[in-house]
C-alpha cells in the first residue's frame, strides 16, 4: 500500500502568527502507531500580527503551548529526520507555521476510510503556570500550572468544554499518564476542550467552589491583607516555603476556575468559549470537617501532604486564625445542591461526580461492636457506601451525573486497580474516561456527529 505523506494542516490564531520550534518526537520511524495516537510536538508562540484581536488577550497568561500532531490512519511511521534539528531550536519557536509542513509518512495497516488522511490531527495544548518562574521544557505540558487544558477541532464543529476540579482520581483519568490529555485525545474524536485544574494547595471542595463563585475583589483582597498581615507581624518568622505556599494560596483564592472562559484555535482561527459545559468533581475530595475562618468566614481545605510544603508562618497563621467545623453527610449533601443550583442559575454548566470505591475487598472486620456510632466517622468504607447513597439522592432531584466509581471497582476486581480507593489502574482509569465521555456526549447539541470509530 503506498504511504501516505503527513501534513501539518490549517492553525490560525485571529491577530496573531503562529510560531513553532522544531518537533520532538514521541514514535520513532518504523513503529506502529494507532489513529489519533500522538507521533511528535512542537512548542508554539503566538507573536502578535498587526492588530491584535481582543479575545486573544485571555491567552496571555498561558506561557506555554504547544502543539501535538497525530494521524488519521493507523499503520506504520516513517519520520523526516530533518524535522527534530535538536538543541535550543527544540525548544523556542523560530518558524512560521506552514500548514504544507511534511512531518512524515505513515503505511496504512488497512483499508483508509477518511477523505482526508494526509491531514494529521492537531492536539493544542495551553498551560497557566503558578509562576512565569515554573517553566520547565522537558516534555509535553511539563511545569507547575494552576490550570491546563487541551483541545481539538473536527470539521469546524464547536469543541464541547469539560472542566475538571482534580484531586488525583480524576488527575489520572483526564490529564492521563503523561498528564498532556494524550488518552483523552485518542478516545474522543469529536471537538472537544478538556481543562484541569490542580488540587494544590487548594483542595476543590464543593464549599470552596461555591465561596469562589460569589467571591468579590473586596472579599478576596480582604483575605490577603489579612495574611499578609500575619506574614509581616514577627509571630513567627516566615521561611521561603512560607513566601512560595502563600503565593500560591492567593493565587487560587482569587480564581473561579467556574466561570472561566476560554480562548481556542484551529484550521478557521479563533473562537470564544466558556464557561465549561460540564464540570467533573470528585466525592474524595469532601472532608468530614473543613476549616473556616474566625473573622472573615470563608472556608479552607488544604489535603495534608500539600500543607506539608508550608512553612511554620503559614501553619501557625492556619492554627491560629481558622477553626474546624464538622460536616456531617446532611451538610454534605446541601452543599452539592447549592452548587448544583447556583451553577444552573449562573453558568448553565452540568455537574458529574466521581463517587467514591466503598470496598477495596481486603476489609476483615467480622464484628462492629467495638466501633462507636457512628461507624462512618472512623470506618472510610462505611462512610464511603453513605456519602454514595447520598449522591444518588441528590441525582434524583437535581441534575447531577454520578460517573459511578464504585461499580466499575467492583466489576473490575477492586484491590488491583483501586488498591487504596483512590489512585487506578490503567484499565480502571480507561473504563472511567468511557464513562465521563458518554457522559459528556450528552451536552453536546443536537446533531452533532458520533464520534468516529476506528
Amino acid at each position: 500500500m503506498n504511504r501516505i505523506p503527513l501534513r501539518f494542516g490549517a492553525l490560525k490564531a485571529d491577530g496573531y502568527t503562529i510560531v513553532r520550534s522544531s518537533l520532538r518526537w514521541l514514535r520513532e520511524s518504523g513503529q506502529f502507531c494507532r489513529a489519533g495516537q500522538p507521533v511528535a510536538y512542537c512548542n508554539i508562540s503566538l507573536e502578535p500580527s498587526g492588530v491584535r484581536i481582543a479575545a486573544g488577550a485571555s491567552m496571555a497568561g498561558e506561557l506555554e503551548m504547544q502543539v501535538a500532531f497525530a494521524p488519521r490512519v493507523s499503520g506504520r511511521l516513517t519520520v523526516q529526520d530533518d524535522m527534530a534539528r535538536g538543541g535550543y531550536l527544540a525548544i523556542r519557536g523560530v518558524d512560521t507555521w506552514d500548514p504544507n509542513t511534511i512531518l512524515g509518512h505513515i503505511e496504512p495497516d488497512g483499508e483508509v476510510q477518511d477523505d482526508d488522511p494526509g491531514r494529521l490531527r492537531l492536539l493544542m495544548l495551553a498551560g497557566r503556570r503558578m509562576t512565569a518562574l515554573a517553566d520547565v521544557h522537558a516534555g509535553l505540558l511539563s511545569g507547575w500550572f494552576g490550570r491546563s487544558r487541551a483541545w481539538w477541532h473536527e470539521d469546524g464543529e464547536t469543541p464541547v468544554t469539560l472542566l475538571s476540579m482534580g484531586v488525583c482520581d480524576a488527575a489520572g483519568v483526564v490529564l492521563g499518564e503523561q498528564s498532556a490529555f494524550l488518552e483523552m485525545f485518542e478516545a474522543e474524536r469529536r471537538s472537544s476542550q478538556f481543562v484541569f485544574v490542580p488540587d494544590h494547595p487548594v483542595a476543590p471542595c464543593t464549599p470552596i467552589l461555591i465561596d469562589q463563585l460569589s467571591r468579590t475583589p473586596a472579599q478576596f483582597d480582604a483575605i490577603a491583607e489579612d495574611l499578609r498581615r500575619f506574614l509581616g507581624s514577627g509571630a513567627v518568622a516566615p521561611t521561603a516555603d512560607d513566601w512560595m505556599f502563600a503565593g500560591a494560596l492567593l493565587s487560587v483564592l482569587q480564581n473561579a476556575p467556574l466561570k472561566d472562559r476560554y480562548t481556542v484555535f484551529g484550521a478557521d482561527g479563533s473562537t470564544r468559549l466558556g464557561p465549561p459545559d460540564a464540570v467533573l468533581l470528585s466525592l474524595s475530595v469532601e472532608p468530614q470537617a473543613i476549616l473556616r475562618h474566625r473573622t472573615l468566614g470563608y472556608p479552607l481545605h488544604v489535603i495534608r501532604h500539600h500543607l506539608a510544603a508550608a512553612g511554620p508562618a503559614i501553619r501557625a497563621w492556619i492554627a491560629g486564625s481558622f477553626e474546624s467545623v464538622r460536616r456531617p453527610v446532611d451538610a454534605i449533601r446541601r452543599d452539592y445542591e447549592t452548587l448544583i443550583d447556583t451553577l444552573a442559575a449562573t453558568t448553565r454548566s452540568r455537574v458529574m461526580v466521581l463517587n467514591r470505591m466503598s470496598t477495596s475487598g481486603y476489609e476483615d472486620i467480622s464484628s462492629y461492636l467495638a466501633f462507636d456510632a457512628p461507624l462512618s466517622d472512623t470506618l472510610s468504607n462505611i462512610a464511603a457506601k453513605e456519602w454514595n447513597l447520598m449522591l444518588h439522592d441528590v441525582a434524583e432531584s437535581h441534575d447531577l451525573t454520578i460517573i459511578d466509581v464504585d461499580a466499575l471497582g467492583a466489576e473490575l476486581g477492586g484491590g488491583m486497580h483501586l488498591p487504596d480507593g483512590i489512585h487506578q489502574s490503567g484499565q480502571m482509569a480507561a473504563a472511567l474516561r468511557q464513562e465521563i465521555l458518554q457522559a459528556l456526549s450528552e451536552t453536546r447539541p443536537v446533531g452533532t456527529p458520533a464520534a468516529l470509530v476506528r
